[in-house]
């Protein structure tokens, strides 16, 4: 089983990937009596490499917007509009395509999360969503009036982005070269992917003020421990917005009278006392 693993191609996650399933059902047969232990648990596996996220800025992914809408009907399918709603609500692929028309609640400005759409060998069906949570993300007001137009006259099971020729679900790789690789390309992003908006929505969130569990939530990570541990590089900044708030909140308090400057400078010098030679 190690010489199985070591030859397995592709990155170290994709490895890790394929052995974690193939111990998820050892760990099965093991629960069930019918294998003493579970080999792959103890196999040696490649390190994972830490990429470097690409995140980008408020301007940025104005300007992706305003190219993918420029192309072939891009506005007109309202593209424009999907890239928005993946740069700042950070929805993975296939939540976006298999966004409903009754998912969003736009007066209360909440998009749920109830369904995923997965490509499989060319078909595509509707799942529960990661981890079988359905979640409530906030929708920024200035995309709430793109939404509705987006939605307008449409009935509540229409997908809310469809495809330019199916007017079903749209394809991840339908909508790449038609619209977001050139458009990408086109304004100096060359090789960006749609789930880089997924995590430059934890990046725009995040620099708003949002702390690891907003995000968490607003990802829909199975715990908070995982969007910091992929995020982590976003939260460093926080650690000295935590100390300078600290240190306000501090001054305004009586800690500030426990530790006087007077104490950080140099002692007074007092004056002896001269001895005392009466009998």
């Amino acid at each position: 089983m190690q010489e199985w693993a070591a030859e397995l191609p592709g990155s170290p996650e994709t490895i890790r990937k394929v052995v974690n399933v193939l111990s998820g059902a050892l760990q099965l047969a093991v629960d069930d009596g019918r294998r003493p232990v579970n080999p792959a648990v103890k196999l040696k596996l490649p390190k994972r490499v830490r990429t470097i996220k690409r995140y980008l800025t408020h301007d940025q992914v104005a300007a992706l917007a305003q190219s993918v809408g420029d192309r072939s009907k891009g506005s007109y399918y309202g593209y424009d509009v999907l890239v928005l709603t993946l740069a700042y609500c950070g929805l993975r692929w296939g939540e976006l395509s298999g966004l409903r028309v009754r998912d969003l609640d736009l007066p209360r400005r909440r998009l749920i999360v109830q369904q995923t759409v997965v490509a499989d060998k060319g078909y595509q069906r509707v799942e529960p969503p990661k981890n079988y949570e359905h979640r409530s993300i906030p929708i920024p007001r200035f995309l709430v009036d793109a939404l509705r137009a987006q939605t307008r006259g449409r009935s509540g099971d229409d997908p809310v982005f469809y495809g330019s020729r199916t007017k079903i679900w749209l394809r991840n790789h339908t909508f790449r070269n038609g619209w977001f690789d050139p458009a990408a390309a086109e304004i100096g992003l060359e090789g960006l992917t749609p789930h880089e908006l997924r995590h430059t929505a934890a990046s725009l969130a995040v620099s708003a003020g949002a702390n690891v569990k907003a995000v968490h939530r607003m990802l829909g990570h199975a715990s908070a421990s995982i969007t910091l541990d992929v995020y982590a590089d976003l939260f460093d900044d926080d650690l000295d917005a935590v100390a300078i708030a600290l240190d306000r909140a501090a001054m305004k308090s009586s800690v500030a009278k426990v530790l006087p400057r007077s104490r950080f400078e140099s002692p007074p010098t007092t004056k002896q006392k001269s001895p005392d030679t009466s009998d």
